[in-house]
């Protein structure tokens, strides 16, 4: 479905420039030869207008956002620590609109290209500190980090510019730990706009 005010602005514009050539053709007494460059333009316009209804309607018709808890269950479950740094897998999905999240890895993959905005937040586990980072293919994105104790929480998130296929996953640092009872440590992210 194109955007109605694209599809107004585009009209508007096309009708002005015809209507200006039309007013340019019937002023004189004479009527001068349509010239072939106005026609390119108009063209041009044409395509353009075409061009970004085609990307409106594509864009509407593939939405992209997922949302996923730490642990399925409703039990108080701590998860670490561990002795290296480990990925986390976000197990309860709840939104995954484009299938992008899988469940099994805890990664995200991009399905298209476009500027997303991605949330975390983690509840502090027994070892009373949690720190824990969005990863986009390998390199920090950002980070939360709480000492504040056990079922203390952070939030972090950002809009960032993902490439068709990018990945992003929820690394937690070595000996950290995180808590999750009935959605409390969340991961989630929804397509802003596509590019």
């Amino acid at each position: 479905m194109a955007c109605p005010y694209l599809t107004t602005a585009a009209t508007l514009l096309i009708v002005c420039a015809v209507g200006g050539l039309r007013a340019q053709l019937f002023l004189g007494e004479e009527r001068p030869a349509f010239e072939p460059d106005k026609n390119v333009l108009l063209y041009q316009l044409g395509a353009r207008v075409d061009k970004l209804e085609r990307d409106a309607a594509e864009a509407a018709k593939a939405p992209v956002s997922f949302a996923a808890a730490l642990v399925t269950t409703s039990d108080w479950t701590h998860q670490g620590p561990f002795d290296t740094e480990t990925n986390l897998v976000f197990k309860n999905v709840i939104t995954n609109v484009g299938n992008g999240y899988d469940s099994n890895t805890g990664i995200f993959t991009a399905p298209v290209r476009g500027l997303y905005f991605i949330l975390f937040n983690g509840n502090v586990g027994n070892s009373g500190t949690l720190n824990a980072a969005v990863m986009k293919n390998g390199i920090n994105m950002f980070a939360i980090y709480d000492s504040q104790g056990t079922f203390s929480s952070a939030t972090n998130g950002m809009p960032l510019i993902l490439e068709q296929g990018d990945k992003l996953w929820v690394t937690m640092w070595a000996n950290k730990s995180v808590f999750d009872q009935s959605r409390l440590s969340t991961f989630s992210g929804y397509l802003i706009k596509s590019m």
